[in-house]
């Protein structure tokens, strides 16, 4: 017997922050919702932007902007599902787009495209200051944070220690693969958070992504090695799938690219305005000329073409890092007294904020800032490989650069890791397709599925029985309460057999141990 559910949309007009203002509730308005979250590859480690498209009833052009001051991008929605008594959030993000139809005569409807807070993440830098002695989790946190407030977090502890991290990222000259930096001694492109949450996860092979809920969530790499539970069963009771068994994501040669650092003991010059001229500062007349903000990035005093990071940078000494005059040349007074500096450090740069309190023009003479370099030594590769997959397979290289990492043992276990998992083929579950509305159990799945839930597969001609796989993307089409269909794209569950653990029984601390 079909079974039903009830849906809800809600979008926040008023910006704010609660979904209980006057119109916010677009439940009778919604005719289908499409939503999409999840990783582009099995290895990606790093989602793909979720996506949401909704389409309305608008008759009354309450969902066309020009006609409503309030229906506006950037708003942010909430798409619930509830069923048996229990209520999931399918989708919770933000407005991209708004496109009411044309016409009095059509169909009179307006589809809204929304994004999740992965989008966000794209948008700016989530700049930090060094980071010593941290893990993934606490490094996602800290970019996570520095962009937006999430309504929720989970993250799982990382497991390698980054004894040294933020002063060089992926794109670093000098890395495989590494873009090279401005003439002004920036990246050639300015580094996202959401790639800065890409290294973090990469050395710790963990997986970060935002719920439906919105909640922000790590997993580090025990999450699948460990998980005993099966959130599905599917027995022939599949509309579609397509499986394949590949070796397209065999790799039995894995390379490991680690960067081990050091760090300075005595204070030195991280770096300083190079300009063939004296920038100038307006004189003060409480406006905005008055003020200018320079970008300082790190460079080894000894070889300018290296990038460095920075520790315990000191504050500006005027005199000493601020030189300012009151002619270009620098021939005149000395005026650094007064202009005020406000400095904000992070792992490989610094912004300076100088303001001229003098009531005349100034030229800066001399901008420098000081600290405890931190250098990266020669990087350093690790191997592991699988001579029996190799003679069956053929030789396949799977290269990871890990800036974040600086412990080459840390280096050698991922990569004994990866090659345990990817040296042999596995299955390929793609578009695995239920209609949610069967029966009782399949609604409760479309209500409940969650990215990297583990759902298992018997599907008769292919021969699959009892093969389990992870949600690596998930996708809802929603054509009205009576057609629900859930599509899933799954990854072979790794079994590491029998792992040795230490729980919180033996430890007494509510903590594990596990080899």
């Amino acid at each position: 017997m079909a079974v039903q559910a009830t849906y809800t949309l809600e979008i926040d007009w008023d910006g704010s922050g609660t979904f209980d203002g006057n119109g916010e509730d677009a439940s009778s308005d919604w005719t289908s919702a499409t939503i999409r979250r999840g990783f582009a590859h099995p290895l990606a480690r790093y989602p793909f932007v979720g996506r949401a498209s909704f389409l309305l009833k608008n008759a009354d052009k309450a969902y066309s902007p020009p006609a409503e001051a309030n229906v506006l991008p950037r708003r942010e929605v909430r798409f619930q599902m509830t069923y048996s008594g229990t209520t999931t959030t399918l989708f919770r993000g933000f407005i991209e787009e708004i496109r009411p139809d044309f016409g009095t005569k059509g169909r009179r409807q307006t589809l809204i495209e929304c994004v999740d807070a992965i989008a966000l993440l794209d948008l700016y830098e989530g700049e930090l200051a060094i980071q010593t002695d941290i893990y993934a989790d606490d490094i996602i946190n800290t970019i996570v944070n520095a962009c937006y407030t999430p309504p929720s977090t989970s993250y799982q502890v990382g497991l390698n220690l980054y004894k040294t991290s933020a002063d060089r990222w992926s794109w670093d000259e000098g890395v495989a693969g590494g873009a090279p930096a401005r003439p002004g001694g920036g990246p050639s492109e300015p580094i996202r958070a959401s790639d800065k949450i890409l290294d973090a996860c990469t050395a710790d092979w963990g997986r970060f992504f935002v719920a439906g809920d919105g909640e922000t969530t790590y997993f580090n790499r025990h999450q699948m090695a460990l998980d005993d539970s099966t959130e599905l069963t599917l027995s022939n009771t599949m509309v579609d799938m397509a499986y394949a068994k590949s070796v397209t994501d065999v790799y039995n040669f894995i390379e490991i690219i680690c960067h081990p650092r050091t760090i300075g003991e005595v204070n030195e010059v991280l770096g300083r305005i190079r300009q063939g001229s004296a920038p100038s500062l307006q004189a003060d007349d409480g406006g905005t000329l008055d003020t200018q903000t320079f970008t300082i990035w790190f460079r080894d005093p000894a070889d300018q073409s290296k990038r460095i990071g920075g520790k315990s940078c000191l504050s500006l000494v005027a005199g000493t890092d601020l030189i300012v005059t009151e002619d270009p040349e620098g021939a005149g007074s000395d005026l650094s007294a007064s202009v005020s500096a406000t400095e904000t450090f992070y792992g490989d740069h610094a912004e300076i904020v100088l303001d001229n309190d003098n009531a005349g023009v100034v030229y800066i003479q001399k901008l420098q800032v000081r600290g405890l370099a931190v250098r990266s030594k020669e990087p350093v590769t690790v191997v592991a490989e699988d001579s029996t997959s190799q003679t069956t397979y053929h030789k396949r290289k799977l290269r990871i650069n890990a800036p974040m990492m600086s412990e080459v043992v840390h280096a050698q276990t991922l990569a004994d890791y990866l090659l345990d998992v990817y040296k042999d083929p596995q299955h390929v579950m793609q578009n695995v397709t239920f209609i949610a509305n069967t029966n009782a159990t399949l609604i409760a799945a479309a209500r409940d599925l969650e990215l990297m839930d583990k759902v298992e597969i018997t599907e008769t001609q292919t021969g699959l029985s009892s093969d389990t796989g992870h949600i690596y993307s998930l996708t809802h089409v929603i054509q009205n309460k009576w057609h629900h269909r859930v599509i899933m794209n799954l990854e072979t569950a790794y079994d590491p057999g029998t792992p040795f653990r230490l729980d919180d029984s033996q430890l007494d601390s509510g903590h594990y141990l596990i080899y």
